[in-house]
């Protein structure tokens, strides 16, 4: 995952990637503007901001984008169940309920279960899901490229700085739900304390009827809902363009050719910055080459990395 100075949507992203999912958002944003097809990027405070979807292709020519070609849409699967995801190193404990208390102000006596989480060391994470979990995507991510090399020269003309700045994404795949709720932490002490109306660790999953409460005691939640046929994306899988700039020049004197003629050669050069951060661990590919629509003397160089969600059997487990 690209670093972004320790900002917690991207520690929260690093702190899940035990999920193969593809990258988990710790602001989920609305189905109505991240969905796979869409492209866009996002910006120094987390949020994603849409430059186009390629599902819409009066908007694609409205805007001088070429039409995407290709492109394959596997069937939405509106029926996975998911129990709480939590980081590789948060640890669950179930509170003993025998004795009839109340284990935290927020869950009701009626509570089925109560666990409570907690860490050992590094950044405990959890995201809690209502079912079901909507899983959507598009086959294939060769299209998505070659749309990205016919239309990089339109980008960096309209949004050349945040090109450079952030570089850009096309998602292929999303996780979404009607309601969720994330905690973070880092105080190894602390506990978060979960109730649900169902024990999650027998059945392994959170059907329909099943509700979570939690402790008001507890700070850093963030719930999220959402209304009608949008949800909350929670989970998205992608690929990110990075452009970095370079340009050619002339270099001096490199050898004299006959008759007294000076020979000289070209010499690449990348210039300082414009390149997205990126996460030295994941392997880029370099797909084209742009001209520099604001200098003919320099370029844009185009490379894609692939944060697609991992191909596996759908995981209902408890973490």
């Amino acid at each position: 995952m690209p670093k972004a100075h320790g900002k917690l949507d991207i520690q929260y992203a690093e702190t899940m990637q035990n999920h193969p999912f593809g990258i988990a958002l710790y602001y989920p944003p609305p189905t109505t503007v991240l969905k796979p097809g869409a492209v866009g990027y996002f910006d120094a405070y987390g949020s994603w901001n849409v430059i186009a979807d390629l599902e819409d292709a009066t908007e694609l020519a409205r805007n001088g984008f070429s039409l995407s070609a290709g492109l394959t849409k596997a069937p939405a699967d509106n029926g996975i169940k998911w129990g709480p995801k939590t980081s590789s190193s948060t640890k669950a404990t179930k509170i003993d309920l025998s004795a009839g208390i109340d284990p935290a102000p927020g869950i009701p006596v009626t509570a089925s279960a109560v666990y409570s989480y907690h860490i050992d060391s590094d950044i405990g994470a959890i995201l809690l899901t209502s079912a079901p979990v909507t899983h959507e995507r598009y086959y294939h991510s060769t299209p998505f490229k070659n749309w990205m090399k016919d239309n990089a020269h339109i980008i960096l003309d309209r949004w050349r700085y945040e090109a450079k700045e952030f570089g850009m994404w096309i998602v292929t795949s999303t996780f979404s739900t009607r309601k969720c709720a994330i905690n973070m932490w880092t105080t190894r002490k602390r506990g978060i304390k979960v109730g649900f109306s169902a024990d999650v660790a027998g059945v392994g999953q959170i059907g329909p009827g099943v509700e979570w409460y939690r402790s008001h005691t507890d700070e850093g939640w963030g719930e999220y809902s959402s209304e009608g046929e949008h949800k909350s994306v929670v989970f998205f899988g992608g690929l990110r363009f990075r452009f970095s700039q370079n340009f050619r020049k002339v270099a001096t004197l490199v050898a004299e050719g006959p008759y007294g003629r000076t020979i000289r050669r070209p010499i690449e050069e990348q210039l300082e910055g414009g390149i997205a951060d990126s996460d030295e661990d994941t392997p880029s590919e370099l797909i084209s080459s742009v001209p520099d629509p604001e200098d003919e003397d320099k370029e844009f160089k185009i490379e894609c990395e692939n944060y697609e969600e991992e191909e596996t059997d759908q995981d209902t487990s408890v973490d």
